[in-house]
């Protein structure tokens, strides 16, 4: 007579292995379906990453505009380039060919409550619309290619553009196009850049400021040596308001709004060990709570002289608050020794 404990365990393994297909089961029809997967056609999609796909957006190629008072540029040169593939081997030569589709960026505004805005013809550029899959094969021999046009870069003023690149026809019945994976999209972001690179200190808008005593000033980080005002602002780049903390945001409220035309910032140990901010992140406010980032500086793009760091700007704006975002070349010793505001 077999145990009794080995035919519960034999019961108990039976039972768990029924669960666990039953789970697996109702996980794999739970799963999402496309056409490009799951279809007895041949199908005709756009399956590439991109440059900086957008989680959310698939195939979509994402970049950046930044304007200052001298240029407009971007970060790349902003394009849609992808080859176009089919699910099967096409029984036949195929042609796809592919259109810009403003309709959809009404679509997926609404869908993701967002606001892009769509790109001006002009600034478009059709380079290459129609790609072809020859027979026997499962990829296109060439690339749908779709750019912006960089002398319109200055013309793209609001925050963020989208642009939808659709396959829209084949020449044949040999395939069918995809309706999952049947659109790229160029994303551009814009954003003005204030802060100014290589501004040596006889070029700073306004005069620095002499009384700092009534502002307010917090950081992220809990000082490790020196208090706000007494050593930041003493004139003695020998003291220094120390941290541990790294990267450190700063924040100051000058209690009233000042037209600020740029900063001068001195490292702890810059003359006699070479420590100096290798990055800083600048942002002003009208209330305190809602910033607007006007650049970056870092140490290549800040004129240092005698180890004051001079941050410049194109023109001047005006805050009530700013705030920065100081990275140190040093591991250790970060500190500042002294802050200094240009206002006019």
């Amino acid at each position: 007579m077999m145990n009794k404990n080995i035919s519960l365990n034999i019961r108990f393994i039976i039972v768990s292995f029924f669960a666990v297909m039953v789970s697996v089961f109702q996980s794999c029809s739970k799963k999402e379906t496309y056409d490009v997967t799951g279809d007895t056609e041949t199908r005709i999609f756009i399956n590439s990453e991109g440059r900086s796909s957008l989680a959310n957006l698939k195939n979509s190629f994402t970049y950046t505009i930044q304007h200052t008072v001298e240029s407009s540029t971007s970060n790349a040169d902003i394009q849609a380039k992808f080859a176009v593939q089919s699910t099967k081997p096409v029984s036949s030569t195929v042609t796809v060919n592919a259109e810009v589709d403003n309709s959809l960026v009404a679509a997926y505004n609404t869908a993701n409550n967002v606001s892009f805005a769509t790109l001006p013809s002009g600034a478009v550029t059709l380079n290459k619309t129609s790609v072809t899959i020859e027979q026997g094969s499962s990829i296109s021999s060439d690339q749908i290619l779709v750019s912006v046009d960089q002398s319109k870069f200055a013309e793209l003023t609001a925050p963020a553009y989208l642009l939808p690149i659709k396959l829209s026809s084949i020449s044949n019945n040999a395939a069918k196009i995809s309706t999952n994976y049947q659109t790229a999209y160029i994303v551009i972001n814009t954003k003005e850049v204030i802060v100014k690179p290589s501004v040596p200190a006889s070029g700073m808008l306004g005069a620095l400021v002499t009384n700092y005593s009534t502002w307010g000033i917090t950081a992220n980080g809990t000082p490790t040596t020196g208090t706000t005002l007494a050593q930041m602002f003493d004139g003695n780049v020998s003291t220094r308001w120390g941290f541990a903390t790294h990267p450190l945001t700063i924040t100051a409220d000058m209690m009233e709004t000042k037209t600020i035309g740029g900063f001068r910032l001195f490292a702890y140990r810059a003359l006699t060990n070479g420590i100096s901010f290798s990055n800083v992140v600048v942002s002003v406010s009208d209330d305190g709570v809602n910033y607007k980032e006007l650049g970056t500086a870092t140490n290549a793009t800040m004129t240092n002289a005698a180890g004051y760091q001079y941050i410049g700007l194109y023109k001047t704006v005006q805050a009530r608050y700013f705030r920065l975002a100081v990275t140190w070349s040093s591991t250790s010793q970060r500190g500042i020794s002294e802050l200094g505001v240009y206002v006019q």
